[in-house]
């Protein structure tokens, strides 16, 4: 029987390691490099074993690869076919930007390890991750990871809100036609190799540094919890792009839920949505728990605004913006003004000109 190639025995050791089928003198020598493999395969068998269960081995792993030029990895990763879970580890071990820029540019780059480099990684790390906009459509949970990354750039903020606007404005009109088309093996995820890895006890390097972004929408937690409708619960596992189009065809009281969330193009979505009506923009125009930023964008929808009870709304509501409540309170009655001028639940600003009109009324 013809020996194994270089190529097949690493897939074969790497697929060992994941499965904790190896022994350990032979992740010594790999981690190590001492195993008669190519460079680039030793590549990845020590950055599977930067993550062994045991810490010798697992630093052994490390120091080997923190004496590669960057220069080699990045030339490695530009011209090789690397799997999302070897990038991952990648950016673990060795975080020079440079590096990370390279990562970042890579096809095969997972979904949580873009999510990792968008709230950690520095001005062009950023730059280079929302340029692509494809990859954005596909990860749109990286837009508030960049938005939260403490190193995050004007400029990024700029792009990343230009980007919103854009996709609720253009794309929201044919999103049912592209997330349908969009079926979910096109996301890129390591979660599962990481799964194994956890599986068989192993530490990933710089878990507690660089963790993979976690979702949490507390805003439509809260509301499921008081719906108190564990039917609605699924909301809570949906991916950022399936809440948008489930607000865009879902059903109102699934719109009333994600008008909390705390993803800005999820709550645009619901007020995209062509199955909102007047009595919900009514509602949340109302709300005190929904964002300011669902008050603003309804205080600049003027079609909304002519519907009296959807205007009286928003001028009680103490998120809109003074100015436009200001401005739209000349179309209010005299019997609303009286009840502002006398609400200590409204802006104050509001409740004193709200006064000010109802005694000029009254000469």
């Amino acid at each position: 029987m013809a020996a194994d190639n270089p190529i097949n025995s690493a897939e074969k050791l790497i697929e060992g390691i994941l499965e904790g089928k190896v022994p350990r003198q032979v992740r010594l020598f790999a981690a190590r490099g001492l195993l008669p493999v190519s460079r680039e395969d030793l590549f990845r068998l020590q950055l599977v074993l930067s993550a062994d269960p045991d810490p010798e081995l697992a630093a052994t792993a490390v120091e080997s690869l923190a004496e590669v030029s960057s220069q080699v990895l990045i030339d490695w990763i530009r011209s090789q076919a690397i799997e999302p879970l070897e990038l991952d580890l990648l950016a673990r071990v060795r975080g020079e930007q440079e590096i990370w820029i390279a990562i970042a540019q890579h096809r095969g780059l997972g979904d949580e390890t873009l999510r990792m480099l968008a709230l950690h990684g520095d001005e062009t790390v950023q730059d280079i991750i929302i340029t692509n906009q494809a990859r954005v459509l596909n990860c749109l949970e990286v837009l508030e990871d960049l938005k939260t990354n403490p190193q995050v750039s004007q400029v990024v903020l700029r792009r990343v809100r230009e980007f919103e606007e854009e996709f609720i404005e253009k794309v929201a009109a044919d999103l049912t036609q592209e997330f349908e088309s969009d079926g979910e093996d096109s996301r890129i995820s390591i979660q599962g190799a990481l799964n194994s890895l956890r599986a068989i006890g192993a530490h990933i390097p710089k878990e507690a540094e660089l963790p993979v972004p976690q979702d949490g929408d507390h805003g439509i937690e809260d509301k499921i919890l008081d719906a108190n409708r564990s039917a609605l619960g699924k909301l809570l596992n949906l991916t950022v792009k399936e809440k948008i189009l489930v607000a865009m065809r879902g059903t109102r009281e699934e719109r009333s839920i994600l008008i909390n969330s705390r993803n800005r193009l999820v709550m645009r979505a619901v007020l995209a949505s062509p199955k909102l009506n007047d009595g919900e923009v009514e509602r949340f125009a109302g709300s005190k728990s929904v964002s300011e930023e669902v008050v603003r964008v309804i205080a600049g929808n003027n079609k909304w605004l002519r519907h009296y009870p959807v205007l009286l709304a928003v001028v009680q509501n103490p998120k809109a913006p003074v100015q436009k409540a200001l401005r739209l309170m000349s179309n209010l009655s005299f019997r609303d003004l009286h009840r502002l001028s006398m609400d200590r639940n409204v802006n104050p600003i509001i409740r004193r000109q709200a006064k000010t009109r109802v005694e000029k009324m009254r000469r």
